[in-house]
C-alpha cells in the first residue's frame, strides 16, 4: 500500500515538508547561486585588471623606449598604486628603477627596488632586486648596508643562478672590504657553479685572475 493514499494527503505532507525544511533548502540554494555569481564576478574582474595592467605596462616600456622618464615615472606609480599585487606593478617597478639608477637618481631606484622586494610575488624577482640593490650600495662604497643586504637574503632559497649571482656580489663586497681570500672564494663559486650565465662567468674569472697575480 503506498504510503501516501490520497492526493489530498500528499500535498499535505509536502506543506508540512516546505514548512519545516523550505528556509534551510532556500538558503542552501541562495548560497550556491550567490557563489557562483560571485566567482563569475570575481573571474571576470581579475580578467579586466590583468587586461589593464597589460595595458598599463606596455605604454609604459614604449615610453621607456622613447626616453620619457617623466611619463615613465608616473605610468610606473600609477601601476604599482593602483595594482600592487599585479606582477606587471613589479615589472613595472623594475623598469622604473633601472631608468632612475641610469639617470643617477640611485634613491630612486632603491626606493622602486625595495618596493619589489616587499610586493612582489615571484621569489626570483625579488632575489634580483634584493641583489640590486646590494650592487647600488657597492656602487656608493655603502658597505655595511651591502653587507646588511646580503645578509637578509634566504641564500639557503636561491636558484643556481641567483646564488652565482650572489657570490658574484658577496665577491665584490669581499674585494671591497680587502678581505682577499673571502673574493677569491665568492668567485671561485661563481665559476664552479654549472648555471652561472656566460656573462657572469667571464667576470668572475677576470676577478680570480687579477687576484691570483
Amino acid at each position: 500500500m503506498s504510503r501516501y493514499q490520497t492526493e489530498e494527503e500528499q500535498v499535505e505532507a509536502f506543506k508540512q515538508w516546505w514548512n519545516k525544511n523550505g528556509t534551510q533548502l532556500l538558503s542552501a540554494i541562495l548560497v550556491v547561486v550567490i557563489a557562483v555569481s560571485g566567482w563569475r564576478y570575481w573571474s571576470n574582474t581579475q580578467y579586466v585588471e590583468s587586461a589593464n595592467a597589460s595595458a598599463m605596462y606596455e605604454l609604459l616600456q614604449m615610453r621607456s623606449q622613447q626616453g620619457q622618464f617623466g611619463e615613465v615615472s608616473r605610468e610606473a606609480l600609477k601601476l604599482m598604486q593602483e595594482q600592487p599585487d599585479s606582477p606587471y606593478a613589479a615589472a613595472a617597478a623594475m623598469l622604473h628603477a633601472k631608468y632612475s639608477f641610469e639617470k643617477g637618481e640611485k634613491d630612486e631606484a632603491i626606493d622602486n627596488l625595495n618596493w619589489v622586494s616587499q610586493n612582489a610575488t615571484d621569489n626570483s624577482l625579488k632575489s634580483i632586486a634584493q641583489l640590486r640593490i646590494a650592487r647600488i650600495y657597492l656602487d656608493n662604497q655603502q658597505f655595511d648596508k651591502a653587507a646588511e643586504q646580503l645578509k637578509a637574503m634566504p641564500a639557503t632559497q636561491l636558484t643556481a643562478v641567483q646564488q652565482a649571482n650572489y657570490d658574484y656580489v658577496s665577491g665584490l663586497l669581499a674585494l671591497q672590504q680587502g678581505d682577499i681570500t673571502k673574493a677569491q672564494q665568492a668567485f671561485k663559486a661563481v665559476v664552479d657553479n654549472s648555471e652561472t650565465e656566460k656573462s657572469l662567468l667571464g667576470l668572475a674569472q677576470i676577478q680570480l685572475d687579477d687576484l691570483a697575480q
